[in-house]
């Protein structure tokens, strides 16, 4: 008993102390945008690619990437994955810049809205319905001119991790409009034992009906938290919206479970900061 009381003083310690640092961070980031001004769009996502490393450390969070980055040098290029929580964009955009595709409501965050603005992010209302879908089409074939590569997350909410949701097809339509080809890539995390009884599943993945606030609080509190990015370097085709979603999704469950063999077996990758 003595040492689960220890054990959870130290949960809480952490998740005060990485909480400071996290708003220290972003206020920090907020500042420098106002310093450096940023352009919208790519050179703000490149800006903002910086802070997000900075960010994972202050979280305590370790990152590692398999496979080839995604590069639009030479035409452009949409990336699609499974999606776990709020820590997914922070995750990909330190791996790399992006120009991301969020839910709308991340715009009206203290901070992070402003943030994720500047960086050109592509926002959608879910629920909207076919009235938004002209503005949406628009704002994605302009992030396909940026210069980066556009992720975005195809099932429409996060899960716990047990499955990768069917995809939905509306985005697969601004990918074929704009010619882009397409890419995927899969996200696994995994924790440390000596976290009492935290999980992956509901401490680190964010879905269903759970709070931010206090989901974030518990995750900055847990000691060992993991995350490993796979990306697959071959291209998806397909002939219309509703087999190329398809395609990709098979691409996805397959990189997805392919992580979880590898993490098990403690495969080699390459950390974020090397």
């Amino acid at each position: 008993m003595g040492q689960l009381a220890v054990s959870g003083f130290f949960q809480v310690a952490r998740s005060v102390v990485r909480s400071v640092l996290l708003v220290l961070l972003l206020l920090a980031a907020t500042v420098d945008l106002w310093i450096k001004r940023p352009r919208w769009g790519a050179e703000g996502a490149v800006w903002i690619h910086g802070w997000c490393r900075r960010i994972l450390v202050a979280m305590g969070i370790e990152c590692s990437v398999t496979g080839t980055l995604p590069s639009a040098e030479y035409g452009p290029v949409a990336v699609v994955s499974n999606h776990l929580s709020y820590l997914d964009i922070l995750l990909y955009s330190a791996a790399r810049p992006f120009v991301m595709v969020s839910k709308s409501e991340v715009k009206a965050w203290p901070l992070l809205g402003r943030l994720t603005a500047q960086a050109g992010t592509v926002y959608v209302d879910r629920d909207g319905g076919p009235p938004t879908y002209p503005a949406v089409n628009r704002a994605m074939a302009e992030a396909y001119k940026s210069g980066l590569p556009v992720l975005f997350f195809p099932e429409g909410t996060t899960t716990n991790g047990s499955e990768v949701l069917p995809f939905r097809r509306g985005l697969f339509h601004s990918v074929l409009n704009s010619g882009a080809e397409l890419r995927t890539a899969a996200l696994r995390f995994s924790l440390r034992d000596g976290n009492g009884s935290a999980t992956v599943a509901d401490d680190v993945c964010w879905w269903g009906d759970a709070l931010f606030g206090p989901h974030i609080f518990r995750c900055l509190g847990l000691n060992g938290v993991s995350a490993r990015i796979s990306f697959d370097e071959a291209p998806v085709d397909g002939a219309d919206r509703f087999e190329l979603s398809e395609r990709a999704r098979e691409r996805v469950v397959r990189g997805y479970e392919e992580l979880e063999q590898e993490m098990a077996a403690g495969a080699a990758t390459v950390p974020l900061n090397a």
